[in-house]
């Protein structure tokens, strides 16, 4: 996180000291955060599509920065988030980072018991490294980490998160990043305009056609790219058996 750090306070303030109050009287995290053991859900390989989606975003030799996000909460985004990340990092096998960035309801990071107290962002200002805030996944190449903690003093304003952006592809082949959902006004802040793709989760037979229409209309407004929507808990009216032989 060092050179972020550095970078962003060359950036900010020609190189004066940037120091946020009560910063230095923030205490150090008490120990290195061990390995967590999580494996697929039932619902990954129903995810393998989207995969291709995210393939050609690849192709440039860094990584790719995808958002998931819904038009309102209860669709399942931390869920379809999550399964995504384990799919590409165990089947995929690529080094994948999954952000939570739902500030003040990071279940993602709980589900991985990651320390909550601080994020990524936290960590540039305050200079802490990267792997004190990582949680490794073992068994797989999947890493998990908050953007902002829940007691942290991080900004983060857009200067902030595009250099995160930027250092995060030089370290991951793909960073998924579970969004609050965009009825809370948040979801403006996370640079959707930054971001290499954009996933809209969509709960069925729930959501509204013209809430999702408007989810669709504000990313592409705000420049972000849409790669598609995720159909999350279809039901099947037609018996699993005959489905199979469609």
């Amino acid at each position: 996180m060092t050179s972020v750090y550095d970078a962003l306070q060359r950036a900010r303030q020609g190189g004066r000291d940037l120091t946020l109050p009560g910063e230095r009287a923030v205490a150090p995290l008490s120990s290195e955060l061990r390995p967590v053991a999580r494996a697929p859900g039932p619902i990954a390989a129903e995810l393998t599509p989207l995969l291709a989606a995210v393939r050609p975003l690849l192709d440039g030799g860094k990584g790719a920065v995808v958002h998931f996000v819904a038009a309102a909460s209860g669709e399942g985004t931390s869920t379809i988030a999550r399964e995504f990340a384990m799919l590409a990092a165990t089947t995929g096998q690529r080094r994948t980072l999954l952000l939570d960035a739902a500030r003040g309801n990071l279940q993602t990071a709980r589900y991985f018991e990651c320390d909550t107290s601080r994020g990524l962002v936290d960590g540039i200002w305050i200079g802490v490294e990267e792997a004190e805030l990582e949680r490794p996944v073992t068994g797989t190449s999947l890493t998990v980490a908050c953007l902002v903690g829940e007691r942290g003093q991080g900004i983060a304003d857009p200067t902030t998160l595009r250099a995160l952006y930027d250092q995060l592809r030089g370290q991951f082949e793909l960073i998924v990043v579970d969004c609050a959902a965009m009825e809370r006004g948040e979801y403006s802040t996370l640079l959707p305009e930054a971001a290499d793709g954009i996933f809209l989760v969509i709960r069925a037979e729930a959501t509204r056609p013209a809430v999702i229409a408007h989810a669709k209309a504000l990313v592409e407004q705000s420049g972000g790219r849409f790669l598609g929507a995720v159909l999350n808990q279809r039901r099947n009216y037609i018996p699993s058996f005959l489905y199979r032989l469609l």
